[in-house]
C-alpha cells in the first residue's frame, strides 16, 4: 500500500572525469519564444548566461521517468524520442496526467523557435518513460524498472519525477546499476516538508530542493543530510497538456533544471563520469544560508553559467586542512578530496542523529594497502583511528551529536584522490530483543511513553500491557520522520489464543501518526508496532499509552427518587452516565426560606446534560429545569437559581451523551433569605432595607438580591421616593403625561414614577428634553432630590460641613439642610458629592427623612 509513489521528484544521469580548460563559444542568439519573459527561473539559475557557452545537447539520451509527455505539444514534439510505457506496455508514452509534460517543458521545451517557452536545453533527445499512471502514482518497483529501461536505451541523464518515503531494494539495485553504467541521476527531494525522499536520498543521486525567487526554500521542499542542490521551485512557467502553458511549483519543477544543467555539462565534456558531474554542480553552486553545505539548502543554488564554464576541481572543499576549516560530510552522502605531500590533512564534520554506526566505503586512486588514516572524534568517546585503502569498508560506532573526522596521508605516499561514501545505521532500541510475542516487553502504569525504532529489516516491536479493570486505552504511535510508515496491531489474550483488532494503518503523508482509542476489559493485551514495508529505517517512533479506568459512581444506585442520594457534604453532587438512559437522583433539605444556586464546576461532555428540580410535595412537575448544564458550566455561569421555602427537594440529572471516565461535579449552595434577599444578612443597612421592603418602598431583583452597594439610577430613585411618599400617606397625585422626553418611552418600567417626580419638581430634566432614566445619580443629586421632595428651604450657608463641598457648590444648600436634620452623613470631613449614590445609602436616607 505505502510503496506507491507519486509525482514529486526528478533525476539525472551522466558521466565524469577531469575537465580541461573551457573555451568560450559564440554568443547565443536571444530566444524569441513569446513567453520567455515569464520564465524568471532561467535567469535565477543563470541558464540564460550559460547559453552563450552551450544551449543544447543532442548527442546523449535524457530519460524522463514520469507520466509521459505530450507528443502533440508544438514546443516539445521535436525534442521527444519514441517513449516507453511501463504502466500500459504496448501503448505510447503520451501523457494522460500533465505532470510529465510540465517537467519535460522545464527541461527541454524547444528554445528560440518562436513558440511558447524555452527549456534549459533548447534542443535535446528526450526519452519519456511512463512509470506513473493517470493519477501520477505507481508501484515503487515500476520506477526501478524505468531506470533499467532507460539504461537499456543508453540514457546518460535520468530525470525522475517520482517520490516515495519508503526504501526499496529494487530501486537501490537500479540506482547502483546507473552509477556503474555512467548515468547521472537527478531527483527532486520531494514535497513532504520532511527528509529527502527516495530516490533522491541515495548518495549517488543529485537531490534537488526548491527555492522561491528570494532564494528561500519553499516550505514543502524536503531537506536533510541527503540534500545537494537547490533550484527554482515556485511558479516555474512551462508547457502544459493540450499545447498550453502555465505555472508549475514544487521540487518536481526544480529537478529538471538540474537535469538540464547536467546535460549541458556533458555536452561540453562528454567523458565525465557521474561523480564528476555531481561534484562540478556542487562546486559551482551559489552558497545559500549557512556557509558551506547545510541541510536546508545543500551546497546552494544551481549556477549553470559557472557549471559549464568552470574547470572541475578534484577537491573543491579545500581549504579544510585544519579543524577550524572543517567541511561538512553529511551522513548518507559522498565526498571527494585529494591528499599529497603539500596537502597532508583534510578535516570534516558529520552530524549524527541517533546512536548507531556509520559505514564508510572508500575508493582511493592508489593501490597501496593503507595510503591514509582516518581518526574519528565523537562526543563522549575516545578518538578511534582506522587505516583506509582502495575498496575498504570500515564501520565506526557513533553517538548522537557532532563527529569530527581527520584524514591524514600516510608518509611516503604520493598524491592521490579519495572518494568516501557514508551510510548510517541506527542502534537497536533499548527494548530489543522484542520481535515476538514471547519476548514482548511489559508496559507498566497508566501513562507510558516509550521510544523505539526498526534497526534492521523485518524488525517488529512487541509490548504487553495488563489491564486490571474496565476502562479506555488510548494508544498513539508517532514517527519522527515520514520515511517511517507505521502499522499498529492490538490484540487481547483469550486463553491460548489472541484476538486481534484489524490493523491500524490510517496514517498518511500529512499526518503519519497512528491513533487508537478503545474500550478494554481486564486481561492481557499485546501491542505490535511494525514498519509497513518491513524496512530498516534510521528514525525513531514514540509510543504513548494512556489508560483511563471507568470511574466508579460513588452514589449508585440512585436511579429513582426513592434511591436519591443525600448531597455529599450537604452541597456536592458527583457521578457518571455510562449510558444515555442512566438517571441520577439527589435530595436535600431547606430549613429556612433560601435562595438555592446550582453550579457545575465540571461536566465531561460539551452538551446534552439536563437537570430538573422537584419539591417532595409534587414530583410530577419540575420547579426549574434546563438542558444547558454543560454549556453553562463552560461559561462559568449559574445552572439554576431559585427561591425555595422550607422543605425537602429532589434533583434529577441525566445526559443524552454518555460518559464514564470522568465524574461530573455539581454544587448546591443555600443562602438564607432576609426579607427575601440573600445579600444583606451582614450589611450595615440591613435593618432599613428590611423595613422599607416590608412597606413596599424598595424592591430587589429576580435573583433574590438587593445589591445594596450597587449604584442607584434616576428611575430607581424616583420610584423609591414616590413609594416612600405614598407609604407616608402623602398625596402625590398621578402623572398627567403632559411633558414628554425623547429618551423616556411609555414602555419604560418607571415611566409614570419619573413623570410624576418631574411633575412634583423632585427631579429635573436635561437639555434637548432628555430624562436619562438609567443614569446613576451622584450623592449631590441624591441630596437635592430628597430636599426637593420634602420642600426643604434652600439658602446659601456661610460655612460648609465638608471640605469637598464649598458653599459655592450648587448642591451645598441641600446637603447642609439634610446634614443639619441628621438625615445625611458624609465620610468624616468629606462628603464626596460626585461619588455614586448606592442603593443602601438611598434606603437609609429615605428611612430617616420619612421616618419609615
Amino acid at each position: 500500500m505505502k510503496r506507491w509513489v507519486g509525482a514529486m521528484l526528478a533525476v539525472i544521469v551522466g558521466v565524469v572525469m577531469m575537465m580541461a580548460d573551457i573555451q568560450p563559444v559564440a554568443a547565443a542568439t536571444d530566444t524569441n519564444d513569446p513567453y520567455f519573459g515569464n520564465q524568471i527561473h532561467l535567469s535565477q539559475i543563470k541558464a540564460t548566461k550559460a547559453w552563450d557557452t552551450v544551449k543544447s545537447n543532442t548527442s546523449i539520451t535524457i530519460a524522463v521517468l514520469d507520466t509521459g509527455a505530450d507528443y502533440r505539444h508544438p514546443d516539445l514534439k521535436d525534442n521527444l524520442l519514441p517513449g516507453i510505457n511501463l504502466v500500459n506496455p504496448g501503448k505510447s508514452a503520451q501523457d494522460d496526467n500533465g505532470h510529465g509534460t510540465e517537467v519535460t517543458g522545464v527541461l527541454a521545451a524547444e528554445g528560440n523557435n518562436g513558440i511558447g517557452v524555452s527549456g534549459v536545453l533548447w534542443k535535446a533527445r528526450i526519452l519519456p518513460i511512463k512509470v506513473l499512471d493517470k493519477n501520477a502514482v505507481a508501484d515503487l518497483d515500476l520506477v526501478a524498472k524505468g531506470i533499467h529501461a532507460a539504461l537499456d536505451r543508453g540514457a546518460k541523464v535520468i530525470l525522475m519525477s517520482v517520490s516515495s518515503m519508503s526504501y526499496s531494494p529494487a530501486l537501490t539495485n537500479a540506482v547502483n546499476r546507473a552509477e556503474a553504467n555512467g548515468a547521472v541521476l537527478v531527483a527532486a527531494s520531494g514535497n513532504e516538508g520532511d527528509r529527502a525522499a527516495y530516490p533522491a536520498a541515495y548518495p549517488t543521486v543529485i537531490a534537488v530542493g526548491g527555492v522561491k525567487a528570494n532564494n528561500e526554500p519553499i516550505i514543502e521542499s524536503n531537506s536533510g543530510p541527503e540534500l545537494n542542490l537547490m533550484a527554482t521551485g515556485l511558479n516555474v512557467y512551462t508547457t502544459k497538456l493540450g499545447g498550453k502553458y502555465g505555472g508549475f511549483s514544487g521540487t518536481s519543477a526544480a529537478a529538471p533544471q538540474v537535469a538540464g544543467a547536467a546535460a549541458l555539462v556533458l555536452e561540453r565534456h562528454p567523458k565525465l563520469r557521474p561523480i564528476d558531474v555531481r561534484q562540478l554542480l556542487y562546486q559551482t553552486a551559489t552558497d545559500l544560508g549557512t556557509p558551506g553545505w547545510d541541510k536546508r539548502t545543500g551546497y546552494g543554488l544551481l549556477d549553470i553559467q559557472k557549471a559549464v564554464r568552470s574547470p572541475m576541481s578534484m577537491d573543491f572543499l579545500e581549504p579544510n586542512n585544519t579543524q577550524s576549516q572543517t567541511k561538512a560530510f553529511p551522513i548518507e552522502s559522498q565526498i571527494r578530496g585529494n591528499l599529497g605531500p603539500n596537502d597532508t590533512v583534510d578535516w570534516y564534520w558529520m552530524d549524527i542523529p541517533y546512536d548507531g554506526k556509520v559505514t564508510f566505503k572508500a575508493n582511493v586512486s592508489v593501490g597501496l594497502a593503507s595510503p591514509m588514516a582516518a581518526t574519528f572524534y565523537s562526543d563522549k568517546r575516545s578518538p578511534v583511528t582506522h587505516y583506509i585503502g582502495n575498496g575498504d569498508t570500515l564501520t565506526v560506532p557513533v553517538k548522537a551529536g557532532r563527529m569530527s573526522i581527520k584524514l591524514v596521508r600516510n608518509g611516503g605516499v604520493s598524491a592521490f584522490t579519495y572518494v568516501l561514501t557514508s551510510k548510517f545505521s541506527i542502534n537497536p532500541d533499548r527494548y530489543e530483543p522484542n520481535n515476538t510475542m514471547e519476548t514482548a516487553r511489559p508496559l507498566v502504569g497508566n501513562q507510558i511513553s516509550v521510544t523505539g525504532n526498526f534497526h534492521e529489516e523485518r524488525d517488529q516491536d512487541w509490548f504487553s500491557y495488563y489491564v486490571r479493570e474496565y476502562g479506555s486505552m488510548d494508544v498513539t504511535v508517532t514517527p519522527d520522520t515520514k520515511r517511517m510508515d507505521l502499522v499498529l496491531n492490538i490484540g487481547k489474550q483469550e486463553g491460548t489464543q489472541t484476538k486481534w483488532d484489524p490493523a491500524y494503518d490510517s496514517g498518511d503523508r500529512d499526518d503519519p501518526t497512528e491513533r487508537v482509542q478503545k474500550e478494554v476489559s481486564p486481561g492481557k493485551y499485546f501491542i505490535r508496532v511494525s514498519e509497513y514495508e518491513q524496512n530498516a529505517v534510521n528514525a525513531e517512533y514514540t509510543l504513548d499509552l494512556n489508560f483511563t479506568p471507568v470511574k466508579k459512581d460513588p452514589n449508585e444506585p440512585n436511579d429513582t427518587y426513592r434511591q436519591a442520594s443525600p448531597l455529599e457534604g450537604g452541597y456536592l453532587m458527583t457521578g457518571t452516565f455510562p449510558t444515555a438512559t442512566d438517571t441520577d437522583w439527589f435530595q436535600f433539605t431547606v430549613n429556612k426560606e433560601s435562595y438555592v444556586s446550582i453550579r457545575a464546576p465540571f461536566v465531561p461532555v460539551p452538551s446534552g446534560m439536563r437537570i430538573a428540580l422537584y419539591s417532595s410535595s409534587n414530583l410530577d412537575y419540575a420547579i426549574a429545569t434546563t438542558n444547558m448544564v454543560a454549556q453553562l458550566s463552560d461559561q462559568g455561569k449559574e445552572v439554576l437559581g431559585v427561591r425555595l421555602q422550607p422543605g425537602k427537594y429532589y434533583i434529577r440529572l441525566n445526559s443524552a451523551t454518555s460518559f464514564k471516565y470522568d465524574l461530573y461535579r455539581l454544587t448546591v449552595n443555600q443562602q438564607e433569605l432576609i426579607a427575601g434577599y440573600r445579600d444583606i444578612s451582614t450589611h450595615w443597612a440591613r435593618n432599613e432595607i428590611v423595613r422599607l421592603s416590608s412597606k413596599g418602598v424598595v424592591k430587589g431583583f429576580d435573583d433574590a438580591t438587593f445589591k445594596p452597594d450597587q449604584a442607584v439610577t434616576r428611575a430607581q430613585f424616583a420610584t423609591m421616593l414616590i413609594q416612600a411618599m405614598k407609604a407616608n400617606r402623602m398625596q402625590v397625585g398621578t402623572y398627567s403625561g403632559k411633558t414628554t422626553f425623547t429618551d423616556l418611552s411609555r414602555n419604560h418600567w418607571a415611566y409614570n414614577n419619573l413623570g410624576l417626580a418631574y411633575q412634583l419638581g423632585i427631579i429635573k430634566g436635561y437639555p434637548n428634553r432628555q430624562m436619562k432614566p438609567d443614569q446613576a445619580i451622584s450623592r449631590a443629586e441624591m441630596a437635592a432630590m430628597v430636599a426637593r421632595a420634602h420642600n426643604v428651604l434652600w439658602y446659601p450657608r456661610s460655612v460648609s460641613s465638608y471640605r469637598d463641598v464649598p458653599t459655592s457648590h450648587w448642591a451645598s444648600p441641600a446637603i447642609e439642610a439634610l446634614t443639619t436634620r441628621e438625615w445625611l452623613r458624609g465620610y468624616g470631613s468629606l462628603f464626596k458629592p460626585t461619588g455614586i449614590a448606592t442603593r443602601a445609602e438611598v434606603v437609609v436616607l429615605i428611612s430617616k427623612s420619612y421616618k419609615l
